[in-house]
């Protein structure tokens, strides 16, 4: 099978198609062939070791042998199992996310039943379905302790990426009255994803905004001391691309600003990906997938990632 993997942290070109065996599955593993996978901000975090915390976790000089394939999300087919898998038989088509496991740059991926895959939506392409769980999951896991019932006023500051755009739906989706902040040319999409409000970052400013009971930064472009002033007291300040510094900082923060500063890690299950596709059956919550890219223009992929104004999501074709 075609692999994508690096041997050292650095710039996109670091990435290199290579060639491995076809894994087999163990006992309560299944093995995926997948049909695409999504570059998302956490891959080429990894892939150059930023923040440096990155090392920590995934090797101090170099990626360790289990960190040297990236991706996280899939969509594809179940096509073998092992020794007492119930949940998933052959020819099952699936998504969902490996999470910090990743390894779904490559054309097969065995995993335990138990992780966060679940039966896939025929209606949808394996690009979209792809594009679905990293941005969906985080803003669900951010959001979901927010008791965002109807009528609360929720502020989302980088509304057209992965993660903003699953947070305006789930603001729509609760009855929520969404102020998305975005950039000029991404005003339509974000309006037509159920935003109530859109500010133009580029023209406007947040300073004469009322204040909100939830302000969810998705893309780390503006400081926690500036945003406190949008919460109301009791509300919430959600940093998603928090910086080590803030994920330690919060409890200190929520106790003096009188509102709760939440950062962290956005944790993922199988009730969680059961509820994304009842959401998207339901026609509730639809994908926003900026472009698809072959596997063998995975630099360019991260290179579009990582220049900060994608729309949406990118896919990246496995099967070809």
């Amino acid at each position: 099978m075609k692999v994508i993997e690096f041997e050292k942290y650095g710039p996109a070109e670091v990435l290199q198609i290579v060639q491995k065996d076809i894994p087999e599955p163990g006992p309560g593993e299944i093995r995926i062939r997948i049909h695409s996978t999504a570059v998302n901000s956490g891959d080429w975090r990894v892939r150059r070791a930023d923040p440096f915390l990155v090392r920590l976790f995934f090797g101090l000089f170099k990626p360790g042998q289990k960190a040297r394939v990236l991706g996280s999300v899939l969509s594809g087919t179940v096509d073998a199992i092992g020794a007492e898998v119930t949940r998933f038989a052959p020819g099952d088509r699936v998504f969902g996310m490996s999470d910090l496991a990743l390894g779904c740059y490559a054309q097969y991926i065995c995993l335990p039943e138990s992780a966060p895959v679940v039966k896939g939506v025929e209606s949808l392409s394996h690009e979209e379905a792809a594009s679905i769980p990293f941005g969906l999951h985080t803003a669900y896991h951010f959001l979901k302790g927010a008791h965002l019932e109807n009528g609360k006023r929720m502020l989302v500051l980088g509304a057209s990426g992965a993660v903003g755009s699953a947070a305006v739906q789930l603001g729509r989706i609760w009855g929520c009255e969404v102020t998305a902040v975005c950039s000029e040319r991404n005003v339509e999409l974000v309006k037509g994803l159920g935003a109530n409000s859109v500010i133009d970052y580029e023209k406007d400013g947040l300073s004469d905004l009322k204040k909100f009971d939830v302000v969810i930064e998705t893309v780390g472009k503006t400081r926690p001391d500036r945003l406190r002033n949008l919460v109301m007291p009791g509300g919430q300040l959600i940093l998603v691309s928090g910086a080590m510094k803030d994920m330690l900082l919060a409890g200190i923060r929520s106790a003096i600003w009188k509102i709760k500063v939440k950062s962290g890690v956005a944790l993922v299950s199988i009730q969680d990906m059961e509820y994304f596709r009842e959401l998207i059956e339901s026609g509730q919550y639809r994908p926003v997938l900026e472009r698809s890219y072959d596997m063998s223009n995975v630099v360019a992929a991260h290179k579009h990632a990582e220049n900060g104004h994608k729309r949406g999501n990118l896919a990246l074709r496995m099967i070809t």
